[in-house]
């Protein structure tokens, strides 16, 4: 049996019908039928497919690593991904290039120093008269900078709301510590609280709104995203 024929056993074996499954597990149907039909990835990124097949086969109590077994998954639509390490000989490689390289190394060392020395002997001449644009550019940052107002007051506590639009796996970590790591359904919304500041981690980005305290924060991106920092500035870069 595939994958997808021994998810469909078990629940049929439970006595569950897919809307029951689905108010239980919070999946959607479209996404458990495509499990139990092993075509999963016909409608999720292949990221997704390990988390909602361990998901389900948890609920239904399965093994979800015998699952993932490529004997177990039809046509390779939840086949588990591998990493492919190419190797190169270096006996293989021209002769040439073990001089070429740090030629190159060293050509390219002695045009960054010149091109150093060069920065610094214009930054030093343009200073050195008042009232040069330099001189006002860096007076105007150091103003701008010092007129930016955080997003939260630094004496309160922070709010961190995620609202969906799809479904989106997450987690979230407030103060250091892991406050969430799960899968939020579509039109989900979630709101957390720390002191000093959250660490998120998200499969999809896009399919997600973050709001500070009530405020929208902007530059989250699309797609996968990695320790994204939010405290009382907002995002940092």
């Amino acid at each position: 049996m595939s994958a997808g024929a021994k998810l469909k056993a078990a629940r049929e074996a439970k006595k569950l019908t897919l809307e029951e499954a689905c108010l239980r597990t919070k999946i959607q149907r479209r996404t458990i039928e495509a499990l139990e039909e092993d075509r999963l990835g016909d409608l999720l990124d292949p990221a997704y497919s390990k988390i909602f097949l361990k998901k389900y086969a948890v609920f239904l109590g399965l093994d979800p690593i015998s699952l993932m077994e490529p004997s177990s998954v039809a046509g390779g639509a939840m086949a588990v991904e591998t990493e492919v390490i190419r190797t190169v000989d270096p006996k293989a490689a021209p002769a040439l290039t073990k001089f070429a390289v740090p030629a190159l190394a060293l050509l390219a060392a002695l045009i960054g120093v010149g091109f150093l020395g060069y920065l610094v002997t214009d930054l030093v001449h343009n200073l050195s008269k008042p009232g040069s644009p330099a001189v006002e550019s860096s007076r105007k940052k150091t103003e701008e900078l010092s007129e930016k107002q955080p997003v939260v007051a630094l004496s309160k506590p922070l709010k961190l709301t995620i609202q969906t639009t799809a479904e989106v796996w997450m987690q979230i970590k407030a103060d250091g510590t892991v406050v969430f790591q799960n899968v939020l359904p579509a039109n989900s919304k979630e709101t957390w609280t720390a002191k000093k500041g959250f660490e998120l981690w998200t499969g999809n980005a896009g399919a997600m709104q973050a709001l500070l305290n009530g405020k929208p924060l902007e530059g989250l991106g699309r797609g996968v995203k990695k320790g994204i920092r939010i405290t009382h500035s907002g995002i940092e870069s």
